[in-house]
């Protein structure tokens, strides 16, 4: 009977106990999940302020490119306007002359895409497939080149682009960008993902190297060249500097370098509303660019090497 007791006792006190931990895992449970859903918060909090630091200068330049000249002076903070100045539009697009600057940013960006993949691709899968004598210093030299800033090497260029007579040409205009460093890094680094049981399997079918690259090795790339196709016509098409340098009359000049124009005036200060209404006409090709092929860029980030390893 005693032992029934003690046994009955020694129960009673292992289920409290039991019931106790139990207690503090739960509450240790709930705390922990309110924890991550206020963290969850703030995160979106964060990233919602964030967004509006980034979202904010392209509203209020909206804003501004729809105010008359009065209300666009003030430099008002607000964005609302009451009266959209719809003509700002077209009295910038008439006064730039965009129409004749805009088919010049195309035939710029279009030619620099093209003609910029007959080097790069060729360079990227030599680099990354094949050996050869002097590849690690050609490497150097290119990476030491991409390191340098572009006002660096500006003089020299244009010294040497004038003694070639390159100078407000196109061919001096496009040349520079047939060799770039971030293409060639670019699809190097593609190239290298791609099993080497691909290439080896095509050389034993004798494959040249040409259709290796073309027929087996670009097409597993495919999102890599997205991603750069739309990174290299953004930066094409807002080039100032260099075109600026390097073209001396208006049939050549871009768009970017075509608005300057908008800041110039003899007497006062310059029309901010129309210079913004500019400004907007340039960005919206970008914008287009971006809403609609967002998702097959974040898929090249993303996804590329999920492909690649899925192919393995």
């Amino acid at each position: 009977m005693l032992d029934e007791k003690k046994l009955s006792f020694a129960t009673d006190a292992y289920s409290a106990k039991h019931l106790e931990e139990k207690n503090k895992y739960l509450f240790l449970v709930k705390i922990k999940k309110r924890v991550k859903y206020v963290l969850k918060i703030l995160n979106y909090l964060l990233l919602i302020a964030v967004g509006l630091f980034f979202v904010y200068p392209f509203v209020w330049m909206a804003s501004m490119s729809l105010r008359p000249l009065i209300d666009a002076l003030s430099f008002d903070p607000g964005l609302i306007v009451k009266h959209p100045q719809w003509q700002n539009y077209v009295y910038a697009w008439r006064q730039a002359q965009i129409v004749h600057y805009v088919g010049n940013s195309i035939k710029y960006s279009v030619l620099v895409l093209t003609l910029q993949y007959f080097t790069i691709i060729p360079a990227a899968y030599g680099f990354a497939t094949m050996e050869f004598k002097g590849k690690k210093f050609l490497w150097a030299t290119k990476y030491l080149g991409m390191m340098l800033p572009a006002e660096a090497t500006l003089i020299p260029v244009y010294f040497f682009y004038s003694k070639m007579g390159l100078v407000d040409t196109w061919g001096g205009l496009i040349l520079p960008s047939l060799f770039s460093m971030f293409g060639i890094y670019m699809f190097m680094g593609a190239f290298k993902q791609i099993p080497k049981e691909v290439i080896e399997s095509a050389k034993m079918d004798k494959a040249k190297n040409r259709t290796i690259m073309l027929k087996i090795m670009i097409p597993m790339v495919a999102p890599v060249m997205i991603t750069h196709l739309l990174v290299t016509f953004i930066s094409n098409w807002n080039e100032y500097y260099w075109v600026l340098v390097m073209t001396n009359s208006e049939s050549l000049r871009t768009l970017p370098v075509a608005l300057r124009g908008l800041l110039q005036v003899e007497d006062g200060v310059p029309e901010w509303n129309i210079v913004m209404a500019g400004t907007m006409i340039q960005l919206a090709p970008i914008m287009l660019v971006y809403i609609f092929a967002s998702k097959q860029v974040k898929m090249a980030m993303v996804g590329g090497s999920n492909k690649n390893k899925i192919s393995k």
